[in-house]
């Protein structure tokens, strides 16, 4: 945000004015009361009273039900520099500066506390919502009939605009700068946003995450069905309704992880921990966009194929509430849900999954998912938990050995398919499939050491994909699998 004074010095409020700051979208680039209804999700104990508090008292009542202290963090909330700077500056005049918030008192009172920068705090409290004309009533009564000034950002705001002496602005909308624009208000700050919704949901939704979902295709490779063009027009729309439900699920997964995104060193840029999106943005894209993969779903592809699609957003909202914080089961989750991917790919080609196939692929993906624990816990100390994750720094040589020993378990699968009567019948030089174990070898034991040297992201998928030597791996190994299927030999190897 870009701040500008547009007022001449010689009409700027003096030391007998006070200053009232907004909250929500002004201090904050985000809604406290969001945030604790979100949180408040993953607490399902909690629903019958909050629903009972919003009956009894409105929003007032919601927003006091939603309090947990335990779990409201302001030092992590992602401030707005303009205003801090500008109510620094306030103080530094002399004058009275004040939190006016429609936030339940206890969570204003909570960030008045860290900021320790008011003298003050007028918010809603238990059958009060201070929110439009009751905030301007407030604010009037506290001032004692002297001129005030206000910063804040939304239409709701415009009523007290027009009763301030001084006003500033942030991220105003259309409507605000018209409205300011009719009443003539001095304006003493204007706090100008870069946020952008569609921009920031784009983010959000990790499109460059949609490589994962051309684990789809597998099924179509290894059945080499590839030539049927009804097959690879099921494969691609499978393709497009995974990676739509995943945007879902990713959204979702960043809405419930806000808190432990912002203690990360890189993901506390993320949309909803930067407050580039508000929480109840991202839900509402969330629902549609899981609604819109699974209408797509249904309407395109064989209705088994839409059913994988429940059973792996289901498992993924389990994940993301409750699952992720247990160890071992969430790695577990992790290859189960990655392995779905392939068996949806099948369904939606009509093809069988063979045993071999989900047993290697269980045992690669959850070694995948070891090696993504196991990158975290090397980047904290060994008595640090790891945020949201039931992992201590400690444990850090136990993570890598279940990976490498999952690792190993895949590379085993893998060369017991390649000695069965299947791979024999169903490859005419099956023998050039014992090439691709090496290569897989090489792969995972490859990346599992750049790890340890710190040398691979926060996603070992992605280094995957985007990682020359890996790209070079894998397409050798579609290439190996191709001429296996079509070129003949006789056999060297009994």
């Amino acid at each position: 945000m870009n701040a500008a004074p547009t007022s001449p010095a010689s009409s700027a409020p003096g030391a007998d004015n006070p200053l009232y700051v907004d909250l929500d979208g002004t201090l904050i680039r985000t809604d406290a009361a969001q945030e604790l209804l979100i949180e408040s999700l993953k607490m399902p104990a909690r629903w019958p009273g909050i629903l009972r508090a919003g009956r009894q008292d409105g929003r007032s009542g919601i927003k006091h039900a939603l309090w947990d202290e335990a779990r409201f963090r302001p030092e992590l909330l992602p401030y707005n520099d303009d205003v801090l700077a500008y109510m620094r500056q306030a103080r530094a005049q002399g004058r009275r500066v004040m939190l006016a918030t429609a936030a339940d008192r206890r969570a204003a009172e909570a960030v008045a506390a860290h900021l320790g920068l008011f003298d003050g705090v007028l918010a809603s409290e238990l059958g009060r919502n201070l929110k439009g004309g009751a905030k301007l009533e407030a604010i009037e009564a506290d001032a004692g009939g002297k001129a005030f000034e206000y910063l804040g950002d939304n239409r709701a705001d415009i009523p007290i605009w027009n009763r301030a002496g001084w006003a500033g602005f942030v991220a105003p909308s259309g409507a605000v700068e018209e409205a300011r624009r009719r009443s003539g208000t001095r304006a003493t700050l204007v706090s100008h946003s870069d946020r952008s919704l569609p921009r920031g949901l784009w983010k959000a939704m990790r499109p460059h995450q949609w490589s994962k979902n051309v684990l789809v295709f597998v099924p179509l490779l290894l059945s080499h069905q590839y030539g049927h063009p009804g097959a690879l027009l099921a494969a691609v729309m499978a393709f497009v309704c995974v990676s739509i439900l995943a945007s879902s699920v990713y959204l979702a997964n960043d809405l419930v992880d806000i808190e432990a995104d912002r203690r990360h060193r890189s993901k506390r840029n993320r949309p909803f921990a930067s407050g580039a999106v508000l929480p109840v943005e991202g839900a509402g894209a969330a629902l549609g966009l899981a609604a819109l993969a699974l209408l797509l779903a249904f309407l395109t592809l064989p209705a088994k194929f839409g059913a994988i699609l429940l059973v792996y957003l289901a498992m993924t909202t389990a994940y993301s509430f409750v699952l992720k914080r247990f160890s071992t089961i969430d790695t577990i989750v992790l290859g189960m849900l990655y392995t779905l991917r392939i068996v949806a790919g099948a369904a939606a080609c009509g093809i069988a999954v063979s045993s071999w196939l989900l047993t290697f692929s269980l045992f690669f993906f959850v070694s995948l998912a070891y090696l993504k624990r196991a990158i975290e816990l090397d980047r904290v100390e060994e008595t640090t938990k790891l945020p949201s994750r039931n992992y201590w720094g400690a444990e850090l040589a136990t993570v890598r050995a279940f990976g490498i020993a999952n690792a190993a378990a895949a590379m085993l699968t893998l060369a017991q398919y390649m000695s069965s009567a299947t791979a024999s019948q169903t490859y005419g030089a099956a023998d050039l499939l014992w090439l691709v174990l090496p290569l897989m070898m090489f792969w995972i034991y490859r990346t599992w050491m750049w790890a340890c040297r710190g040398k691979i992201g926060d996603d070992p998928v992605i280094f995957a994909v985007t990682d020359r030597i890996s790209q070079l791996t894998f397409a050798a190994t579609v290439l190996l699998v191709i001429a296996a299927r079509y070129l003949t030999m006789e056999p060297l190897i009994q």
